[in-house]
């Protein structure tokens, strides 16, 4: 065969790709490129020979009488050539050796158990075990990790940046960039948001920091993803590693002793396993033929050394305890069981997780950084961090002692530095920055400088121009620039109190019971350029000045909400008119405002014989008052200090009416607000839907499938955390609105429909994006909510099942398992697919993830010559529950295929009819014949159904022996006419084949 199918379209063929409806997916998709190609300057003959050579391709590609089998081996035995021709001649002694082997797939480049592989069939013995240096060179040099596409498209930002990381980014000055990256991810993203502040120019840098910025936030969105790009970082420096090998030998020819240990040092301090690095850089060394040092260390040189966390190597002959490196101790106490072990083990026989040394010690340094810049509140954070991560360590002790120094010596300076700089007091902070850094030489902070420094100066330049104006508008209008630059500035007030502002006036406050707040409204005075509003509110008097009360805001408008307020409470409010800190006589109220909350979020839910009544939380100085009213008479019968009253008692079916009132003690006197009227009638509420599923369609539609008999329309609710709302609970459909939202739903398709069981009921909805959504199915009547069975919606916990095979007499299930599943549950009918999760009448298997994980499959004891129908489902563990996803249904076709032959007659006459028979038989006595679709064609037989034409239809039917069918033969039919029989529905091909008998023809003409 000069051409072999599966290499042009480049099929796997070992094990080969079976699967038609894949193998016509390939054949479509490289027929498009074939076309696009085909006038190729190059390659375009090619490609037009290919495209006419398409037939031949699905003839043998597809169909019964296809040839895969054959061009399956000769693609291997072509792909395989030169690696078997090595094989054979090193294995001419009747076994190859794993070190063989090992040299072999170096010097090919190929994995080491194809060699292996080869080797075994044919006939050659394979003597010994051998590390897998390829897999170990492509994961560690080749392959990048995943989501590596992502961290990649930054690179030019970075570069354009002078950084290698983002870590190099984000460090703030002056911090180490290792304790930086150890500090933790919520230190990280919070350092994100900070960054991208300083980055507030319209140039190149700036936009460049802010793309980068943003790309920030998603790396640290989460651990998953800080532990992705740490991991895309690692295999980085490794390869940037590996490549100066490449170069060092390259130049010298070989990997000296000298070279060997320090490019392990570096990879050790990358990996943090030395052990590790070694492996890393023999496999590269074996994978690129460099020639290299591979001395083992004796015991006593081993007892010589020993190896820090950070991956430094330390000479300890001169008795030496700390690493010369980072100065953490070479023999560490477990703080859990007090065993000692060596800095770089990872975890200690108690179980006591040892990265969590790295963890306290690059908080420590983080402290003594915010001790040094006299941040002593995040000091005192990240000591009690460390503390957490690893109690009692002696580094965070000392740091502790530093840190109480620091504080006593600089007293509550710091704390008036920060309310100075906050309150754009610019002056006092430059004056108490200058003292500070007096007590503390080491003490800077760039941002602060560089903000206050430039506020003076600004500030400066106004007064002087304020100073040279004429005009009283202009020297009111750069005072007033001056002021809001720096608040403190001398001879900006002095030159201000010439021009004070106007008193505001017609002052208006109304207590607005429904949105809880008092709403202040005035007139301004005379002057309204550069003016401010300062609204004073004091409890009990009225405001004597400026400063006498609660300041409650500055604003440039003539109105105010005041939402902060208590209810029943006695508030006066005063409002003066500023100017650069020049305060005008104020206008002020003369009555107490007093404001009464009414009750809001009233909900009616109807029960049995009873009434649920329910509101939102009440004011700690208030009570509610529940009064019914009937015959347009008013009869209070409770009142409660909780967010909610039942009134049992009734009569179903009857409507009753309330009012719902909040009461207050104001000034001793008991004062009602106007209350919320509200209606229910009582009723015997249906029963909650118990039977509820959710599954995943196409794209971003899901069916829902539910069974409910009783009274009520059922409608779906969701929410993406689990709701707190109990199986069979009452509640008003409005409260339950304010906890999950109503789907938005379709009705099912005719075809989903037909699909449905007796009682059961449908509807499909959309749910775009990753995020799980849980979905409840409540039955409402009368306004009341009956919370029902409660599903999920998303498409990554639901298992995808890529294969089943039999293996050895089981069954292995082949899957992709979705994130945070902890086992799996496989249900299997051998006449259809298992309705749900708790069908009795499919056989159960649960299979923990650690058991999937031993044998990369979900393994079933059982293979009978059977078609299986699979179920299978993801449980997950969470809130202390099991849930479990929707069921991925695949069908294991494992019973034997109906072999149906038949055979071609024609029964010809001169005068009368004449006709052909088709008689069908099979292997088995009784036989189910499918439908059968009888296609003609001239010169000769139909190869496919699309290329012929319609000759004669028979349907399907129990055959007991055999079935003969006549066919009448039309009076014009063409010379040279063939037939041939095709399944109707190619369905009917995965459980039966249908071929001629021998010895007949398919021609009849």
């Amino acid at each position: 065969m000069a051409d072999n199918w599966y290499l042009i379209l480049e099929l796997e063929f070992d094990p080969p790709i079976e699967d038609e409806r894949i193998i016509e997916e390939r054949i479509e998709k490289k027929r498009k490129e074939w076309t696009k190609d085909s006038q190729h300057f190059v390659k375009g003959a090619m490609y037009r020979q290919l495209l006419d050579a398409l037939p031949q391709i699905k003839a043998d590609m597809l169909g019964e009488n296809n040839i895969r089998k054959q061009l399956a081996e000769e693609a291997e035995r072509r792909a395989y050539a030169p690696i078997d021709k090595l094989v054979k001649m090193i294995g001419r002694k009747g076994y190859i050796t794993a070190e063989e082997g090992s040299k072999i797939s170096s010097q090919k480049k190929l994995d080491i158990n194809l060699v292996k592989k080869r080797a075994e069939k044919f006939g050659i013995e394979w003597r010994g075990t051998v590390t897998n240096y390829k897999a170990i060179y492509d994961k560690h040099y080749v392959n990048p990790p995943h989501s590596s596409a992502a961290y990649s498209q930054i690179e030019p930002l970075l570069e354009a940046l002078k950084k290698e990381t983002v870590y190099e980014f984000l460090c703030p000055e002056g911090q180490d960039l290792k304790d930086f990256i150890n500090s933790g991810r919520e230190n990280i993203a919070d350092r994100v948001e900070s960054k991208r502040k300083e980055f507030k120019k319209n140039d190149a840098v700036s936009g460049t920091g802010k793309k980068l910025c943003g790309a920030c936030k998603a790396f640290f969105k989460d651990d998953k993803s800080k532990e992705e790009y740490d991991q895309y970082v690692a295999w980085k420096q490794k390869k940037k590693i590996l490549d100066e090998v490449k170069e060092a030998a390259n130049v010298s020819g070989r990997l000296y002793e000298e070279n060997w240990n320090d490019f392990i040092g570096k990879l050790t301090y990358v990996t943090k396993n030395r052990e590790l690095s070694k492996e890393i850089l023999t496999a590269f060394c074996e994978v690129e033929n460099i020639l290299y040092h591979s001395e083992e260390e004796s015991p006593q040189q081993k007892k010589k050394y020993k190896e820090c966390r950070c991956g430094y190597i330390n000479d300890i002959s001169d008795g030496r305890t700390v690493c010369q490196n980072c100065g953490l101790e070479l023999i560490i106490r477990c703080p859990k069981c007090g065993a000692e072990n060596d800095a770089n083990i990872k975890v200690c026989k108690c179980g006591f997780p040892f990265e969590n040394i790295d963890k306290a010690f690059a908080r420590c340094n983080l402290a003594e950084h915010a001790v040094n810049t006299l941040d002593f509140d995040t000091a005192r954070t990240y000591l009690e961090d460390a503390d957490r991560y690893w109690p009692g360590n002696n580094k965070t002790a000392g740091v502790r002692k530093l840190l109480a120094s620091a504080q006593q010596r600089a007293g509550d300076e710091v704390s008036k530095l920060h309310t100075a700089f906050q309150k754009k007091r610019y002056c006092e902070t430059q004056r108490r920055y200058t003292g500070l850094q007096k007590l503390f030489p080491g003490f800077k902070e760039l941002e602060m400088e560089r903000t206050f420094s430039e506020a003076i100066a600004k500030a400066e330049s106004f007064y002087q121009q304020a100073q040279s104006a004429k005009k009283e508008k202009e020297i009111i209008e750069f005072c007033t620039k001056a002021y809001e630059t720096c608040k403190d500035l001398v001879g900006v007030r002095e030159l201000m109190e010439q021009y004070p502002p106007k008193a505001p006036q017609d002052l208006k406050v109304r207590a607005d019971g429904n949105t809880r707040a008092n709403i202040l409204i005035w007139n301004a005075g005379e002057e309204k350029e550069s003016v401010y509003y300062s609204i004073v509110r004091k409890k009990d008097a009225m405001p004597l000045n400026a400063f006498d009360g609660e300041v409650l805001g500055r604003v440039s408008m003539c109105s105010f909400n005041d939402r902060n307020i208590v209810p029943g409470d006695n508030y006066y409010y005063a409002i003066f008119a500023e100017r650069a800190g020049i305060y005008s006589q104020p206008i002020q109220t003369e009555q107490p405002i007093v404001n009464l909350f009414e009750i809001i979020g009233v909900a009616v839910a109807a029960g049995d014989c009873s009434l649920q009544i329910s509101w939102e939380s009440l004011p700690e100085n208030a009570e509610a008052e529940i009064i019914q009213i009937e015959d347009g008479h008013e009869k209070k019968i409770a009142t409660s200090h909780s967010n909610g009253y039942l009134i049992s008692g009734l009569q179903n079916d009857r409507k009753y009416s309330y009012r719902i009132a909040v009461a207050y003690m104001v000034n001793g006197v008991r004062r009602l607000t106007k209350g919320v009227m509200v209606t229910g009638v009582p009723t015997c509420p249906p029963q909650p839907v118990d039977i509820f599923r959710v599954y995943p369609d196409q794209n971003d539609r899901f069916l829902a499938i539910w069974s409910h008999s009783g009274e009520g329309e059922v409608r779906l609710y969701a929410a993406t955390t689990k709701p707190a709302c109990s199986y069979g609970e009452i509640l008003s459909t409005a409260a339950l609105e304010k906890k999950m939202t109503p789907l938005q739903c379709q009705p099912l398709r005719q075809e989903e429909k037909q699909k449905l069981r007796t009682n059961e009921s449908g509807v499909s909805f959309k749910h775009g994006g990753a995020q799980l959504l849980y979905v409840a199915a409540v039955v409402v009547k009368a306004g009341s909510a009956i919370f029902g069975a409660v599903a999920r919606a998303t498409k990554d916990d639901a298992v995808t099942v890529k294969d089943i095979r039999p293996v050895n007499g089981t069954i292995h299930i082949f899957i992709d398992p979705p994130k945070e599943a902890s086992g799996f549950v496989v249900l299997y009918r051998f006449d259809q697919y298992p309705t749900e999760i708790g069908d009795l009448e499919a056989k159960r298997k649960y299979v923990p993830l650690k058991q999937y994980k031993n044998d990369n499959a979900i393994v079933l004891d059982t293979l009978e010559q059977k078609d299986y129908y699979f179920s299978v489902f993801a449980e997950f563990k969470r809130d202390g529950e099991k849930d479990y996803s929707a069921g991925s249904d695949y069908l294991f076709r494992n019973k034997a295929k109906e072999q149906i032959t038949y055979s071609v007659s024609v029964a010809k006459k001169r005068f009368g009819e004449s006709s052909v028979f088709l008689e069908f038989e099979s292997e088995n006595e009784n036989f189910l014949l499918p439908d059968i679709t009888i296609m003609s064609a001239v010169g000769n037989a139909p190869m496919f159904k699309s290329s012929a034409k319609l000759f004669y239809e028979i349907e399907s039917q129990p055959v007991q022996g055999s079935l003969q069918v006549r066919i009448p033969l039309p009076k014009n039919m063409a010379k040279n006419t063939y037939i041939k029989a095709f399944f109707k529905e190619e369905s009917a091909q995965a459980a039966n084949q249908l071929r001629l008998k021998v010895k007949s023809s398919y021609k009849i003409s």
